[in-house]
This record gives structure tokens, sequence and C-alpha cells, in this order.
């Protein structure tokens, strides 16, 4: 959720690589089925099923960018919880930079856009930087706009018979309103030519859009 001077700089990159041919420009597409959509341990779709989808393009250079969409049921109430205005589509854009050294270490940095079309002041921007090393990977995520930064630790690791286990902890630093915790355990597998995730979810925050979920998700991507 966020966007500044990053978004210059990202633009000013991608405008200063000369335009490259063929080989050096991967495309690929996603869209999944899931029985709720759950973001850092909320569900942003009332705990109803969500279609989600998107593209992204990279370059040889670690330059990439995407868009990436979902269904949601989006609720914005004033300060007596009077109903403002409604919304069910999420659309996210990004744009950033990876490379992986020599050494197995990964880096991530970049810049994602969140547009909530008929929800107003939701519409949010974030930083991203993130490192991962073997099955580990440590994120941060800040956002201008609701002034938190969000940490995001996994783990993923390879299980026998084609199965993965994927562990995650994120907690939200909030300058204004509420900390909150939240942490994921997920067993993956690929089989029918499209892959499988079932995952269970908790926060450290009771609320019904909060308290723990188990939740299954079916995906397909092409390269």
């Amino acid at each position: 959720m966020k966007k500044t001077s990053l978004s210059i700089a990202c633009g000013l990159a991608l405008a200063a690589v000369a335009a490259p041919s063929v080989a050096e420009v991967s495309l690929s597409a996603n869209v999944a089925l899931t029985t709720d959509y759950v973001w850092r341990g909320i569900s942003q779709n009332d705990e109803d099923p969500a279609i989600q989808g998107g593209f992204d393009l990279g370059l040889e250079n670690g330059l990439y960018a995407g868009i990436w969409g979902s269904n949601v049921n989006a609720v914005n109430t004033d300060a007596f919880d009077n109903v403002v205005d409604t919304g069910s589509i999420e659309l996210d854009y990004y744009v950033g930079w990876a490379t992986e050294f020599d050494n197995g270490v990964g880096l991530d940095l970049g810049f994602i856009y969140y547009d909530f079309p008929g929800i107003k002041d939701w519409d949010t921007e974030e930083y991203y930087i993130g490192a991962s090393y073997s099955y580990f990977g440590l994120m941060a995520s800040y956002n201008n706009d609701f002034d938190y930064v969000y940490w995001d630790a996994s783990f993923d690791y390879e299980l026998p018979e084609g199965f993965g286990l994927g562990l995650h902890y994120g907690y939200t630093d909030a300058d204004e309103g509420e900390d909150m915790a939240d942490w994921k355990v997920a067993i993956t597998k690929s089989m029918f030519d499209v892959d499988f995730e079932l995952a269970y979810t908790d926060t450290d925050v009771d609320s019904p859009m909060t308290d723990s979920r188990v939740f299954l998700t079916v995906s397909k991507s092409w390269e």
C-alpha cells in the first residue's frame, strides 16, 4: 500500500534501460480461486470466496512490474458507523527490482499501489524491501498514509512426496492505532497441473475478520 519518490525513481530507471530484445523480456500470468481472501491475517472478503489473478513483466536486469486483482467486500463507514461507500474490487499495481547474489542472498525492493475503486480514502501506497537466503525470507513494508511498518518473516521448506511447508509471521508496527501480529501455516502441493494451498491463519486481535480460520486456495500460473 504505497507510492511517491520511489515510483519516480523506478520510472527513471525503466526509462534508462535500452529497449530489450524479445529474449530479455518475460511475461507471466496467474489466476487463483480461494475460499477466503486473507491479507495479513484479515479477511478481505467477509469470509466469502474470491477469484484473483494478475500479470507480471520482468526484464533480465531484475526490473519488474505487474498488476494483480481480487474481488473484495469493502465497506467505508464514518465516525458514527454509517456506511459512506462500498467497493467490490481491489487492484494492486507494483514495480520493483530483484536480484540474487553469488552467495545465495536475494534482494527485492519496490513499490506497490493499492487501488479500491468506489471506496474513498482507501487507496494507498507502500514501499518494500526484502531479503532472502535458503529457506528464509524477511521483508519490511512502509506505509506513510496509515503510518505503519509491516514486518514479514517467512520460511518455506520442501517436504517429501512433493509437498511444501510454508510458515509466516507478520507484525504491524503502527505509530497510530493498534499494533497487530499475524501468523500462517500452510501446506502446498502441485498436481493436475495446478497448485493447492491449505492454510491456517490467526492474529492476536479478537474480531470476526481477524479470528483464526482455515482456507483453501487453488492456483495456476503461465510463463
